[in-house]
């Protein structure tokens, strides 16, 4: 079957937007140039993803789903084979967001000029909502202490402050009209420039970047992804525990399992010499030695083994990684477990989680 037959047939019968048919056009004249005949095995859209040198990460995953779609509509309406399932998704490096302090949105407030302003960003920064739901937004769609708005993944209702809903309904003036009657690329371009005012440089400067700083906060102080889920009105929760990995230092700061079991019992209980062998007591009992390394069997445990061909490309490679694993376990012999033995242990553990 050619490859234009079949962007035919996924076309008339998939129910989809224009911007969406676009898409499927853009992704099946791309694989009509590569071959007039549709594919048949995976080692023919492998050969085809790896044509597309010059195209972004993101792109490249992008026109694979697409794909993807369309070979599973066939193969359930037409009995097509499908190529893609021997397929791997693409990997995609995930960018580094872009978060405003505390400090940095107080700053964006101060530099407003006029109520519009003001109550702009501070509608974005409470409610989380996105730019283009607000654009948007009508008078009937402002609630006693909520937004309604339309945005691009469906309806979503946002909890907003009281007084900011007093505020907007009275920009709209009546339940039909425009609460700030700009588009949304107006708005934003509005929030750049009134960020760019408070003295902030760089780029993502936007709206958006106002929205994953209010998720990033909620995330901070709640230590909870279901309250980003909530905040943020997403319908994945995975999508919800990118925030609470980008905090995740901040969060760990402010746990502590032992404080919790201090505050349960007398301060007499916790940590006497007896109960914890501290450094340089005499009963902490002898060393016991470990294939010549001299450390014991838990300093072993304490730090993974780093096997073969394992590496953190493209700075660190296995003998490196085995030398750091050194360093650390005889630090821990010398210092028995301080507190940098414990930063050392952890950032052995962080640095594995992120090996490929």
């Amino acid at each position: 079957m050619k490859t234009l037959d079949v962007l035919k047939e996924v076309l008339d019968g998939k129910r989809m937007s224009e911007s969406s048919k676009r898409n499927y056009e853009a992704v099946f004249n791309s694989l009509n140039r590569f071959s007039e005949d549709f594919p048949v095995r995976s080692v023919e859209v492998n050969k085809w993803l790896v044509s597309l040198r010059g195209y972004s990460d993101q792109t490249v995953r992008l026109w694979f789903t697409i794909l993807r779609n369309g070979c599973e509509y066939m193969e359930a309406n037409y009995e097509l084979p499908n190529p893609c399932k021997g397929v791997d998704t693409p990997n995609v490096k995930r960018r580094k967001r872009r978060y405003f302090k505390a400090e940095e949105i107080v700053r964006i407030l101060q530099a407003c000029r006029g109520e519009l302003e003001y109550a702009l960003i501070m509608t974005l920064v409470d409610s989380g909502c996105r730019i283009g739901g607000l654009s948007k937004l009508r008078g009937k769609d402002v609630g006693d202490s909520w937004l309604s708005v339309r945005e691009k993944t469906g309806e979503r209702r946002y909890r907003l402050d009281a007084r900011l809903c007093e505020v907007l309904r009275r920009f709209a003036g009546d339940d039909n009209s425009l609460v700030f009657g700009l588009s949304d690329k107006a708005l934003s371009m509005r929030v750049i420039r009134i960020c760019r005012r408070a003295g902030l440089k760089g780029e993502k400067l936007g709206p958006h970047t106002l929205r994953h700083s209010s998720a990033s906060l909620v995330a901070e102080d709640t230590k909870n992804a279901m309250a980003v889920k909530a905040f943020l009105q997403y319908d994945n929760i995975q999508t919800s525990m990118i925030y609470v990995h980008d905090v995740e230092e901040e969060i760990q700061k402010g746990i502590s399992p032992l404080k919790l079991v201090a505050d349960r019992i007398s301060d007499s209980e916790m940590f006497t010499q007896k109960q914890l062998p501290m450094k340089g007591s005499e009963d902490s009992g002898d060393v016991e030695v470990v294939d010549g390394d001299g450390v014991d069997d838990l300093i072993v445990e304490m730090f993974p083994e780093i096997g073969e061909g394992i590496a953190i490309r493209p700075l660190l490679k296995t003998e490196d990684l085995m030398l750091i694993r050194k360093g650390f376990m005889e630090m821990a012999a010398r210092e028995k477990y301080s507190g940098d033995v414990g930063r050392a242990r952890e950032l052995m553990k962080r640095m594995l989680r992120r090996v490929k």
